[in-house]
Formats: structure tokens, C-alpha cells, sequence
């Protein structure tokens, strides 16, 4: 007999977007703006909009280029029941 997941809580999501966001770009800073459980195609999303300070790959870049020039926005979709990534996003 399968066993009943738990719905995920909105803290729970955005701890596994922020581990997701961190294994992919290194040293970011994550900042989470708006986080919505919305239903998509019958099933329950969670979706999460912020900005990522992505750490400059250059030491030049440091001095050079405005601290903006690394701040991004994101948008990243997570599967209520499943608990996994279904779309992500980085503009």
C-alpha cells in the first residue's frame, strides 16, 4: 500500500529551491520575494519568485563592474506532493 505524502509548507519549498539554487551557482546570495501555492494542471505548485546575487567568477570584475551586474531574477516551480523541481528560470 503507498503511503500518503505530506504537502510541502511554504518554508519547506523555499529550503529546497535555495539548496537547488546553491548547487547550481556556488557562493550566491538568495533572496526570496514572493513564494504562491498555485494549482497547475492538477497539481499543487509552489511557486517561487526572488533575486540571486551570483558571486563574480573574475577578481577584476570585483573593481570593475557595479555590484548589480550579478543580481538576477528567478522564478522556480516545485511540485507540492513530490517535492521536486518542475520548471526553473534565471533572467
Amino acid at each position: 500500500m503507498a503511503e500518503d505524502k505530506k504537502s510541502l509548507t511554504a518554508t519547506e519549498a523555499q529550503q529546497i529551491a535555495k539548496n537547488f539554487l546553491l548547487g547550481e551557482h556556488y557562493e550566491s546570495k538568495i533572496d526570496f520575494t514572493n513564494c504562491q501555492l498555485i494549482d497547475k494542471d492538477n497539481t499543487q505548485i509552489y511557486l517561487l519568485h526572488g533575486k540571486i546575487t551570483m558571486r563574480s567568477r573574475s577578481p577584476m570584475s570585483r573593481f570593475v563592474a557595479p555590484k548589480s551586474a550579478n543580481q538576477y531574477q528567478f522564478k522556480i516551480e516545485i511540485d507540492a506532493q513530490q517535492r521536486n523541481i518542475v520548471d526553473y528560470e534565471i533572467v
